[in-house]
């Protein structure tokens, strides 16, 4: 009975996404590279990563006879775990010889987990090789490709938990092409064909009536050339098709027998026609290398061309009229104008917008230096092009990552028309999210949007741009109306418009639970601080700003809210700190100045909170005036403000909320070299669960220093029609990341 209590429980108990378990090599030798057995010797450096308890996940070699396997160490650092160990052992693998002697041969590596386990993930950018192996007659580039797969087995392989049911694996294959070097095989293999050949088209050269002698050159290369053929056979495995070099013997066969076929044939015709047999003999001087050459130029192209996949075309996408949106102010609110490279989706993960495939660890795409550094590829699609039609490229994203200054970037270099690489001196995740491209020439665009039409603080209509070279938006045009947010509320509920990007306490209560409408919500994305100008007294006293938190009524400010989804504020993040602590000092009557943004509706969260400011710090004897300003974000980012400053931001990126200039250098007690410290380790981590933990040790350290003060996290909430399919938050940037999809049901 319990066993069935405890099945049913864990039946209903919700599914938590499976984690990642990141794999990592280093390939320091390989050897005994056997192509006709299918196997070849590695010696390699392992490492496994993943957040959890310390049990090592189980990875195995698919494709490996593991002779030795030696524990190099554990490392911890609370959840996130990590485990090296040296491998040794033979490796299997499969190694067409089609194109011998101009074959490439991929030396793979497969890891495996099982499903249940977690999911196998490449550590690409952090794994690598050594330069030289010890095996001779091949070269390589020393950079692994890799992929991520599952695999299927028809079978439950002996399971009880899983009786009946199909076993999953998850697998990491990292490769390494080799290829021969043409160099010594010219000499080695051609060179011996081309003067066996030539011995026997030389016997055209002889007078017709030595018969003899010229087929006895013509019968001593053919002999020759079934010698070589044997001799080239034998390094290689016993394969039932034609590779290019039997096709390159049966070429040459042919052309020994059309020397004996020309030869007895001047021959036959010496005596008659002496004129005939001549030209006979000057045609197949010509002729028999003249088709040699160009078979084997045909034979060449053919081995040495990589197989292009068709393509499938993209179906014909549906157009829609018009996108109605409502919003409180143009700002900020409308989908973006500038097209980039990559884009932040729904599930955190970047796709490709200009990109040809979006750069992370898992690929090959980043690499990590020896030095600490970190280099970046980033690679156009082959279709992006400016609104004049002209190509986009290398130039074009040179000049693009350019315009921003960054010190810690000191090599891009374009590799190709649509390739540049980009080299740091360390490594950050930042660098990943890719930039906006803009012309090096002219004033093309390649924006998927275009203003027709602007109506200051009133409307503004954008329209497909038809010269966009990405996914083309399935709405012509974007209409925006500048409306009060209940207003645009009851708009929506009379079908009058299909978007509120953002929601305030009262458009939501009036929207939840409607039919007709989906409130979109991403809890706990936006966060409310309250700046101090920490460079003037009384701000700059840690005790002082402990004070000012302590006499704000933050559980009151998330009343104000309600029913919006808010909570407190303990940092920047919706992470446990602790108990605020008292300092016991006392504020000094005084009057103060709170900067807000400006307000359009006193139903906006900042109108709210800068209320419920006002009156908290009215309390213990401070006097605030409230200034609207245009250029908060920038005066707060300069220090230009006095007192304090009211502003929000997402939450993913924690240098927003450090209030200091520089955050590679300490800063005074609010910033000290141990907050430099955590924060130098969380950008440096390119891990996303390493990263989770390392955020939330920084917070921690950085509520007992209070540079900013915490007030409230906000959830980013957005209403849409029901109809209208393809909204979602998530994690991503802004609302609008995929608007190119959206479309009515």
């Amino acid at each position: 009975m319990l066993t069935v209590l405890a099945l049913l429980v864990s039946a209903a108990a919700p599914a938590t996404p499976p984690r990642n378990v990141y794999v990592g090599t280093y390939l320091s030798d390989v050897s005994d590279f056997d192509l006709k057995g299918g196997r070849f010797k590695a010696d390699l450096r392992v490492w496994v990563k993943w957040l959890g308890d310390d049990t090592v996940p189980d990875v195995t070699f698919e494709n490996g006879e593991v002779d030795s396997k030696e524990e190099l160490g554990r490392e911890h650092d609370a959840a996130w775990h990590s485990v090296q160990w040296r491998v040794q052992g033979t490796f299997r693998g499969d190694f067409p010889v089609n194109a011998f002697p101009f074959d490439r041969q991929t030396l793979p590596v497969i890891f495996g987990l099982n499903s249940s386990d977690g999911v196998l993930v490449p550590d690409l950018g952090a794994s690598g090789m050594s330069p030289s192996f010890s095996i001779t007659g091949w070269s390589y580039e020393p950079a692994f490709s890799a992929r991520a797969e599952e695999r299927v087995y028809r079978s439950d392989l002996g399971s009880v938990a899983d009786e009946g049911k199909d076993s999953h694996q998850r697998r990491a294959v990292f490769s390494v092409e080799m290829k021969r070097p043409f160099g010594p095989y010219l000499i080695k293999f051609a060179l011996p064909l081309a003067l066996i050949l030539l011995v026997a088209l030389l016997a055209l050269l002889l007078p017709a009536e030595r018969l003899d002698v010229r087929s006895a050159m013509g019968i001593t290369a053919l002999l020759s050339c079934i010698a070589f053929h044997y001799t080239q056979a034998d390094t290689l495995p016993n394969v039932t098709y034609l590779v290019a070099a039997d096709k390159l013997f049966l070429g040459a066969y042919v052309f020994v027998a059309a020397t004996l076929v020309l030869s007895i044939t001047s021959f036959r015709l010496n005596d008659q026609r002496p004129l005939i047999a001549r030209m006979a003999d000057r045609a197949g001087l010509w002729l028999l290398p003249g088709i040699s050459v160009v078979g084997l130029v045909v034979l060449l192209s053919t081995s040495l061309t990589t197989p292009v996949h068709a393509t499938v075309p993209l179906a014909e996408r549906p157009s829609f009229p018009a996108l109605r949106v409502a919003v409180a102010t143009l700002e900020g609110q409308v989908p973006e104008q500038r097209a980039a490279m990559v884009v932040r989706g729904a599930d955190g993960a970047f796709r490709p917008l200009l990109a040809d495939e979006a750069p992370a660890m898992t690929n090959a795409l980043v690499r990590l230096l020896p030095d600490g550094g970190m280099r970046i590829r980033w690679r156009l699609r082959e279709d992006a092009k400016w609104s004049d039609e002209t190509p986009i490229t290398s130039e074009d994203l040179e000049f693009s990552i350019t315009q921003v200054k960054e010190p810690l970037r000191v090599k891009v270099e374009r590799l190709d028309e649509r390739t540049i690489e980009v080299t740091y001196t360390a490594r950050r995740s930042e660098w990943l999210s890719g930039f906006t491209v803009v012309p090096a020439k002219g004033t093309a665009t390649s924006t998927p949007w275009t203003v027709t039409a602007l109506e200051a603080d009133k409307h503004l209509t954008l329209t497909r741009n038809p010269k966009f070279s990405g996914l083309r938006p399935l709405y012509e045009r974007v209409e925006v109306t500048v409306m009060d947010p209940l207003e645009g509320a009851r708009a929506l509920l009379a079908g009058k418009v299909d978007v509120l990007p953002s929601l305030t306490p009262d458009s939501y209560e009036l929207l939840k639970d409607q039919r007709g409408v989906r409130v979109l919500e991403q809890p706990g994305e936006l966060t409310w601080m309250l700046v101090p100008n920490l460079t003037t007294p009384p701000w700059d006293s840690l005790e002082v700003r402990r004070e000012v938190l302590a006499s704000l009524d933050r559980v009151a400010m998330v009343k104000d809210f309600a029913p919006a989804p808010t909570r407190v504020a303990w940092g920047w993040r919706a992470l446990p700190v602790g108990k605020l602590k008292s300092s016991g000092a006392t504020l000094a009557a005084r009057a103060v100045t709170l900067n807000v943004p400006p307000i359009g509706s006193q139903d906006e969260v900042h109108a709210l909170l800068s209320r419920r400011i006002v009156a908290d710090l009215a309390k213990v004897g401070l006097t605030v005036t409230v200034v609207e300003r245009e250029d908060l974000q920038r005066a707060v980012e300069k220090g230009d403000f006095q007192d304090f400053a009211l502003v929000s931001n997402e939450t993913g990126n924690p240098g927003r909320f450090m209030n200091v200039g520089a955050l590679d250098v300490a800063a005074g007690p609010h910033f000290d070299d141990e907050m430099v410290e955590r924060y130098e380790y969380y950008e440096s981590t390119l891990y996303t669960e390493r990263r989770d933990f390392l955020a939330a040790a920084m917070q921690e350290a950085w509520f007992e220093r209070l540079p900013m003060l915490p007030l409230v996290l906000t959830s980013r909430l957005s209403a849409v029609r029901a109809e209208l399919q393809g909204p979602e938050w998530g994690q991503a940037d802004s609302l609008w990341w995929n608007v190119a999809d959206w479309r009515p049901r």
